[in-house]
């Protein structure tokens, strides 16, 4: 009796673990990408693609401007939409001309391409490379950066040698200067230090002060212990101390100082509080990847997706466990099939036909990635997989176009500024 017991509790033992096998969670195609998919098939060129949703990025232009509601002057960030259009295309739907620019090369293509254009540097940027984009800038361009350009300074070291390229230019430079908030990445630390830079200003007369960066990324990843908008004020009350650690350089401080900061993960804090800044950098927000999922901005849509094609549909089988594949695919039915698609390894998760996941077991590829899913994904050789960016900066670069959606439909290319 005792035995046939024990022989009991373990066959219960065994159900009850294989009860615990995962669920199946492949899906066809939904409504909107079995569109995209039949129109890709009819349409697409056979490479990986990437496609902009105007009407979702509209959704969130329109959102952003009402949530800012002119309190704050707006700056598009280039980095995260690196392409001429797109840039061409928000600047007109949110009434700005003021760019935030953070690769030497581009800034050399947004002075050609938005000659009304107000630049900012979003981050500071070696001697050299401002040398270069004097040298590089057409002498017949109608953008003046003696008026439209300004540089960002974060130490002394770099203020000294600034001033020395704007001496040896024969022209003058405007800068802005970063602040510390709390982000701990650099910048002057303390007013006391802004004050020190100022002093050290004072004595450099090709250097045209405009106002001031600080950045509050931090905030957005604020630890449960701290409470995000306490987080917020202790880091916007840093940023008015540094304000008023100006207010003995009467000389100096300009009579309408550029005060920015924020950022897409922080925007809505600025538009709700009480904030410092009259002007506020954005960009992923408009187009919502994935790292961007946060409560902040959980009224954003998703407006940016990768396609690519399926180039084989195979079983999952994987290497040296051929054998066990039956018995692998009834455990998890999810590793039923394999399917490989053109190109890879790109900041992306796969998001249709639901169930798709990447093979850890097999590893990731940049030629022909490996995504595995049950056959209730109905994907053949044929069909087209999408993919949702975790973020936008970099990404556009690697790819030469966007192709645009309207109402479901393609509808026309954008070409995508590089990376280099």
């Amino acid at each position: 009796m005792k035995r046939r017991h024990l022989l009991g509790l373990g066959a219960l033992g065994l159900l009850g673990g294989w009860a615990l096998r995962p669920a199946d969670q492949g899906r066809a195609h939904d409504a909107y990408f079995a569109e995209l998919n039949r129109q890709l098939q009819r349409d697409g060129e056979g490479v990986p693609t990437l496609l902009l949703d105007l009407d979702r990025l509209d959704a969130n232009a329109d959102l952003l401007a009402a949530r800012l509601a002119g309190r704050l002057q707006l700056r598009l960030v280039a980095k995260s939409l690196a392409s001429t259009g797109l840039l061409e295309y928000l600047a007109k739907l949110l009434q700005t001309q003021r760019f935030m620019v953070f690769h030497q090369p581009q800034l050399n293509r947004l002075a050609r391409s938005f000659p009304q254009a107000d630049l900012l540097l979003g981050k500071p940027m070696p001697v050299a490379a401002a040398l270069n984009f004097y040298r590089q800038l057409p002498h017949h361009l109608n953008f003046d950066p003696d008026r439209q350009l300004t540089w960002l300074i974060d130490s002394r070291q770099r203020l000294q040698q600034y001033a020395e390229l704007a001496a040896a230019l024969g022209r003058p430079l405007r800068i802005a200067l970063e602040i510390d908030i709390g982000l701990e990445r650099g910048g002057f630390a303390t007013p006391q230090a802004l004050a020190e830079a100022m002093q050290q200003l004072g004595q450099l007369p090709g250097l045209q002060l405009q106002g001031l960066m600080g950045y509050d990324a931090h905030v957005a990843h604020t630890p449960l212990w701290q409470g995000q908008i306490k987080a917020f004020s202790e880091a916007d009350t840093r940023y008015r101390q540094f304000i008023a650690g100006t207010e003995a350089f009467s000389g100096l401080w300009p009579t309408q100082p550029r005060l920015n900061g924020g950022g897409s993960l922080t925007y809505l804090l600025h538009s709700q509080q009480q904030s410092s800044l009259n002007e506020i950098a954005v960009g992923s927000a408009l187009l919502k990847p994935a790292d961007f999922d946060t409560a902040l901005l959980e009224d954003h849509q998703p407006a940016l997706w990768i396609a690519s094609p399926v180039l084989k549909a195979l079983n999952g089988t994987l290497p040296y466990v051929q054998s066990l594949q039956a018995l692998i695919e009834a455990w998890n039915p999810n590793r039923q099939h394999a399917y490989y698609l053109c190109g890879g390894r790109w900041p992306a998760l796969p998001v249709s036909p639901a169930g798709l996941d990447y093979d850890r077991l097999y590893g990731r590829s940049a030629n022909q990635e490996r995504l595995i899913g049950s056959a209730a994904t109905q994907l053949t050789d044929q069909d087209w997989v999408f993919l949702r960016p975790a973020i936008s900066e970099g990404l556009l670069g690697d790819f030469s176009e966007i192709r645009l959606l309207r109402r479901g439909q393609l509808v026309g290319r954008w070409s995508t500024i590089g990376n280099a």
